[in-house]
């Protein structure tokens, strides 16, 4: 799964973020399938629950700012998956290969689910918006 255009919402730092964290699922993911993943582990674990408060709370600005319909959902959904990260970083404080497993299959669920779906429809509602707004 490299970035490409399917991730895309025309949103540039949600972009930017989103590859981001596409691009630490590639390395993580080809770090997995030759056995080098335990030096990354730690890393990746850090940068999602960084990824996650920094990202969500820039999302749920933009989705006041822009009178999201959808936000009550989207926080929720925000609020579950922080909840399922800092579960996960309590439940393996060290390496396993189970472990980066479970990682991979979580982050890769956040990928197809919550960007490719939840994000767009955000992205899709910001350039309405702002297209209504700059309208005669």
């Amino acid at each position: 799964m490299a970035f490409d255009e399917k991730y895309e919402t025309g949103v540039v730092w949600q972009d930017f973020q989103h590859k981001q964290l596409i691009d630490l699922f590639q390395k993580i993911k080809e770090a997995r399938a030759n056995k080098k993943d335990e030096s990354l582990f730690r890393y990746t674990v850090a940068f999602l629950a960084m990824y996650v408060n920094h990202h969500f709370s820039l999302e749920e600005e933009y989705m006041e700012k822009y009178q999201y319909p959808g936000k009550d959902t989207h926080h929720k959904e925000h609020q579950a998956f922080v909840k399922e990260i800092k579960a996960f970083r309590d439940e393996n404080k060290g390496y396993s290969q189970r472990a980066s497993d479970d990682l991979l299959t979580r982050m890769e669920d956040w990928i197809l689910t919550h960007i490719l779906e939840d994000d767009q429809r955000l992205g899709r509602h910001i350039h309405s918006f702002e297209k209504n707004r700059s309208a005669p």
